[in-house]
């Protein structure tokens, strides 16, 4: 008899937690979302040649991008690298900014003269982080003197 009130009450306790820790499942929950089916993104450069030196004819330079893929709804991220070859060290260039057009413009700015540059492009989706293009790459000289 001396047991059963204190095994009463640990008991109780026992079945209060495990009540207390179980999520209960609402009508109203709702999965999270899936994310956004896009054609997978591909595009390619032109006025320039992708995988060959280029020649820049002064500091700067323009070359078109053309997004051949349908272009997502929520639009593009454009990531572009330029460093020089074949040390690496980058070269800064304005931002980008996003684009919902299938065709865009890109200037390189701060050619320095007989220097080349390996210069990286990547398309990457604003509505599905997974959807991201091959890069493209291509070497440009500033042949200016």
């Amino acid at each position: 008899m001396l047991l059963q009130k204190p095994l009463f009450l640990c008991l109780l306790v026992a079945v209060a937690g495990i009540m207390a820790c179980s999520k209960k499942k609402n009508s109203g929950d709702t999965p999270p979302p899936s994310p956004v089916e896009e054609e997978v993104l591909k595009f390619e450069l032109s006025g320039v040649t992708a995988g060959t030196a280029n020649v820049a004819l002064d500091s700067t330079f323009t070359f078109q991008v053309k997004i051949i893929s349908k272009v997502p709804e929520k639009g593009v991220r454009v990531k572009l690298n330029v460093v020089t070859d074949p040390a690496g060290i980058p070269l800064a260039q304005d931002a980008i900014p996003d684009v919902k057009t299938g065709a865009f413009n890109i200037t390189l700015k701060h050619l320095k003269e007989v220097k080349t540059y390996k210069v990286t492009i990547t398309l990457s989706s604003l509505g599905n982080t997974a959807n991201i293009s091959t890069p493209q790459e291509f070497l440009i000289t500033n042949k200016s003197s």
